[in-house]
């Protein structure tokens, strides 16, 4: 029987040249920018104008980034390869979402070193106060927890649709496409509405340990849901 840890490694490693070629892009993008931006006269060329063409690629590059994991973790739960391997289902998702996790924080971690160089290149070394220090701590661990309960909800709805769907007779799959898609947009609005109203929050104001509760209750629901769709439900293609 194969481990959780074995089976992570090796979609990890399966995962990790999308890292490297989503990180690749944005390098090459800046240098783009930073030129295209040289020749049109709209600065000089210098570190302090790489550094700026840079800081819209560290959010296009995490959504690309982002994006793709999460087709490449939907494609496992239905991929007869990684269904065949002797593991649990349990074991299974919880190797797939942590992979998942593993990569974009390895991109993370990647893009503010080349953000952090640039900085200290061009504005040299300035040490933030505490309430930045703060800021920075809200905003990594609402964006973690938000990233992950995206991952386990996209999940949730891709195995209730391939379970609906086949119970249904082709003439009628499309509609029920649609409805569940309706019923996706109603929902995440709502929830990503929630979510804004928590980011707009100040850290001061955060119950640490509420939202961690109330993350792990809604996290585990969702991912016991998750797991009985795979073990009972969903085939593989």
């Amino acid at each position: 029987m194969t481990n959780t840890w074995t089976m992570t490694k090796v979609l990890i490693r399966q995962r990790i040249q999308t890292v490297v070629n989503t990180l690749i892009v944005t390098i090459v993008a800046t240098i783009i920018t930073a030129i295209l931006i040289y020749f049109g006269g709209s600065a000089h060329f210098s570190i302090e104008l790489f550094y700026y063409a840079f800081q819209p690629y560290l959010i296009i590059g995490g959504l690309y980034l982002f994006i793709r994991l999460a087709i490449r973790q939907e494609h496992t739960w239905v991929d007869n390869y990684y269904r065949s391997v002797p593991i649990t289902n349990l074991k299974l998702y919880m190797a797939n979402l942590f992979s998942t996790i593993c990569n974009f924080v390895i991109y993370c971690l990647a893009q503010s070193l080349i953000f952090t160089i640039l900085q200290v290149a061009s504005h040299g070394i300035h040490w933030p106060e505490m309430s930045v220090w703060m800021d920075a701590a809200e905003g990594i661990i609402i964006l973690g927890l938000t990233c992950l309960f995206i991952w386990t909800f996209v999940s949730l709805v891709h195995l209730l649709s391939v379970t609906i769907m086949a119970f249904l007779p082709e003439t009628q799959i499309r509609l029920a496409q649609w409805a569940i898609y309706l019923v996706v947009i109603i929902t995440a609005s709502y929830l990503f509405n929630q979510l804004w109203q928590l980011f707009l929050m100040p850290f001061s104001n955060y119950n640490i340990a509420a939202i961690f509760g109330v993350f792990l209750v809604i996290f585990t629901l969702i991912s016991s849901l998750n797991v009985y769709l795979l073990d009972k439900w969903v085939e593989t293609k």
